[in-house]
């Protein structure tokens, strides 16, 4: 059988000085990995993006802000069905209040439905269906202080 590919990925942390960290909504739609829950916004890596350029992309096509990359946070892997996921969590500051762009029919990634600002906790349920990301940041909150 052939080795899956691997696809790298970036996701955000954002996290604000009373604690709460940035939490977009998938949408709830057939089709849709992880449906309707609320996690760090992420991006698959072009090829031969780096971690930083990711996390700006990220910015300003998902979130409508610009980002500056701060340090990587966490990372790991996880088995999908054709392919191995391999995500780093990087935390990451705005220039500004993240706000959902428009959604487009050009749109080749996730758009979220919602933004807003939540509790680590917040974090479990998705984390518990399989979020990789969500799953990351609870492993890493001890380190992560706010």
């Amino acid at each position: 059988m052939p080795e899956k590919p691997t696809h790298h990925a970036v996701a955000a942390a954002l996290r604000r000085v009373d604690g709460l960290v940035l939490a977009v909504k998938r949408p709830d739609e057939p089709g849709e990995e992880l449906p309707g829950l609320w996690g760090l916004p992420a991006v698959t890596l072009l090829d031969g993006e780096t971690l930083e350029q990711g996390v700006r992309r990220l910015g300003a096509e998902k979130l409508g802000v610009e980002l500056t990359p701060l340090r990587p946070l966490a990372e790991g892997e996880q088995q999908r069905e054709n392919y191995v996921l391999h995500m780093t969590v990087y935390e990451a500051s705005p220039g500004g209040e993240p706000a959902l762009p428009p959604r487009t029919a050009e749109a080749m990634s996730t758009l979220y439905v919602d933004v807003g600002w939540l509790p680590v906790e917040a974090f479990q349920d998705a984390a518990d269906k399989g979020s990789l990301c969500c799953k990351l940041l609870l492993n890493v909150t001890a380190n992560y202080p706010a």
